[in-house]
């Protein structure tokens, strides 16, 4: 009897796209080079990253051209994030949120002038400004001002106190930024709603006039350098407002065609879109780099522990649940990346239609960000906090080598973790999205069957089938929404609404959120494995499904079982089907490693090495040159 083994290509093809594309190349390139010192401090930290900025603008195409194609948008993503995360972040909101605003809010970039041939070639670093440090959701109540002046045709960019503050990742005070900064429109003395202004912060010789910069603050998960900025009257020409398709016309009349302030704040920040429809391919990136390192490091560590003097660490049922159930994370994290962009594409056509017509602006309670996008800004919240949780348990099980900084898992998980607030607060999106799915009631798809009752089917399939874990999501998502919309219907008979109604609820809606979340990444799982046709390949991939559905399990067996939807005993038998799945995939693990480890950019790091002590005592040699 033959084995079908898997062909490496599909499995490389899935996992990093079909395409190949002559970018990633030139990326590699890019981030590769080794033509300067590491940063001596914050200022030259700064410099560097605007430099290597520069340098990725020179290897990729033209912003707009960029911006439309959501893969080479995720390309670019994994390769940075990988190689270098203040670097991704920089890069994040130089093109995704600067340009990407620029490019959606105006039809004529070229308008800018040399504002935008500065960006466009990251001469000048693009920032991005809506949050305002004084207030939680500061993005529904934000108080810095653009007011009008109806002479001068001009606005005057104003900050009323230090809590209205931006808080951003300006970088040094001494070199080109410029920033697309959200404010309230005045004008015809009333408020229009909140608009993106382009503004000049700094050249070389520092803050221009009427902008104050804060000295930088520190955030050790992500370094780059951070501040508080406030303007002082700053004035703004009429081009630099990115009006979208308002206008005010030669007598000073307003006129916005979405006609409410809600639904121009939904427009504002439909950039969002653009971030969380690649962020989740860059996070399954760095998921992948975790696991797959954290998977090498284990496998050659020899432990002198006395069950088994000299063997590798990775003998271990406890360290094989960890570590492969990371390496099934990281692939359903990949899954999830490719749904998000395959979202954002479909989703482009809607948005053009809701704009022509006036739009829409709902499900904008505790934050804007499910209203502009409920499934893609979802699962850049479920895909974080996944991201988040692989790079800390590759850390926990690596030992003191899983925190060293040239091991790169720190930084991965800094992010990570910095990013669960950061580009639309998880937590807010995953509370908006409960609560509007629950206040939408039982009508259609998985709340069909949580009518009436709340009972969901369980599954019917065993716990190593990949078929079981989006059963099981499918039947909680239907369970908690049918029992928090019947709550919030009697609760609204009984008079309640607004905070008395909600404020007992929302942990329950948090609940919701994640459970739709979970459904959302079990079914793109499930949607990469129903378009696989060789059975080689599907003896890897199977397990490996099955696998991250009963870890997650495991690791929400209590939400589960207070449900109703898994019982004690299958509880209870979770660890020998983990077992029963490792054993399946240890044969296949040079395979997926290969295949899970392709990103490029990613600088080689000790833990991965076949000798972990003598590549860490090369790194930290003074003498040896090694990307900084």
């Amino acid at each position: 009897m033959t084995t079908h083994l898997p062909p490496r290509g599909e499995l490389h093809d899935l996992i990093n796209g079909t395409s190949p594309d002559p970018l990633r190349g030139r990326l590699r390139a890019a981030l590769t080079a080794t033509d300067e010192p590491p940063p001596a401090d914050s200022e030259e930290r700064a410099h560097r990253i605007h430099r290597r900025l520069r340098r990725l603008a020179d290897t990729l195409p033209p912003a707009a051209e960029l911006l439309s194609d959501p893969r080479r948008l995720a390309l670019l993503g994994e390769c940075v994030a990988v190689a270098d995360p203040p670097l991704y972040m920089a890069t994040l909101s130089h093109y995704a949120l600067c340009l990407g605003s620029v490019i959606a809010l105006t039809d004529d970039p070229v308008r800018l002038g040399s504002r935008w041939e500065a960006l466009a070639s990251a001469r000048a670093k693009g920032v991005f400004m809506v949050t305002e440090i004084g207030d939680a959701s500061s993005h529904l109540g934000i108080r810095t001002t653009a007011r009008f002046d109806p002479q001068a045709r001009e606005f005057r960019l104003s900050t009323p106190d230090a809590g209205a503050a931006k808080f951003s990742s300006v970088g040094s005070s001494r070199m080109p930024q410029t920033a697309v900064v959200c404010a309230r429109v005045l004008a015809g003395g009333a408020d229009r709603g909140v608009f993106s202004f382009v503004v000049d912060l700094t050249d070389e010789h520092g803050p221009l006039p009427g902008v104050e910069i804060s000295r930088s603050v520190e955030l050790p998960a992500l370094p780059m350098d951070y501040a508080l900025v406030r303007f002082h009257g700053v004035r703004l020409r009429h081009e630099q407002w990115l009006r979208d398709r308002a206008r005010i016309d030669d007598a000073g009349a307003f006129h916005d065609p979405l006609g409410s302030p809600d639904a121009r704040l939904q427009r504002t920040l439909c950039v969002g879109q653009v971030l969380w429809a690649t962020l989740p391919s860059a996070m399954a990136a760095m998921a992948r780099e975790c696991a797959v390192q954290a998977l090498r490091f284990s496998g050659h560590r020899r432990t002198h522990g006395r069950l088994a003097p000299g063997a590798s660490v990775l003998t271990y049922r406890n360290q094989q649940h960890a570590l492969l159930g990371c390496l099934a994370e990281s692939f359903a994290l990949t899954c999830a990346g490719r749904t998000a962009r395959e979202i954002w594409t479909r989703s482009r056509a809607v948005a053009a239609r809701r704009t022509a017509t006036g739009g829409r602006a709902d499900g904008m309670t505790f934050a804007p960000w499910t209203a502009v996008d409920r499934p893609l800004a979802v699962l850049k919240a479920l895909t974080v906090r996944g991201t988040a949780r692989v790079a800390a348990e590759c850390q926990h099980r690596c030992g003191v080598a899983g925190f060293l900084q040239p091991n790169l898992l720190a930084g991965y998980h800094g992010f990570a973790h910095a990013f669960d607030s950061a580009g639309g607060d998880s937590q807010l999106i995953l509370l908006d999205a409960g609560r509007a799915l629950a206040a939408e009631g039982a009508h259609h798809g998985p709340y069909a069957a949580g009518r009436g009752g709340g009972t969901a089917p369980a599954p019917t399939v065993p716990a190593d089938h990949p078929a079981w874990w989006p059963a099981v999501t499918r039947a909680q998502e239907a369970r908690l929404a049918g029992e928090l919309h019947r709550t919030l219907e009697q609760r609204t008979q009984a008079g309640l609404a607004g905070l008395e109604l909600w404020n007992p609820l929302l942990d329950a809606a948090r609940e919701l959120g994640e459970a739709y979340g979970s459904r959302l990444v079990a079914e793109s799982l499930a949607g990469a494995l129903a378009a696989v046709d060789d059975p080689g390949l599907l003896a890897v991939l199977r397990p490996l499904a099955a696998l991250y559905g009963a870890v997650e399990a495991r690791r929400l067996a209590g939400g589960l079982q207070a449900t109703g939807v898994l019982g004690a005993a299958a509880v209870r038998a979770l660890p020998a089907v983990l077992d029963g799945l490792c054993d399946r995939l240890l044969p296949h693990l040079p395979l997926l490693e290969e295949a899970m480890s392709a990103v490029g950019g990613a600088p080689p790091v000790p833990l991965g090495a076949d000798d972990y002590a003598a590549a860490l005592t090369e790194s930290l040699d003074p003498r040896s040159e090694r990307p900084s």
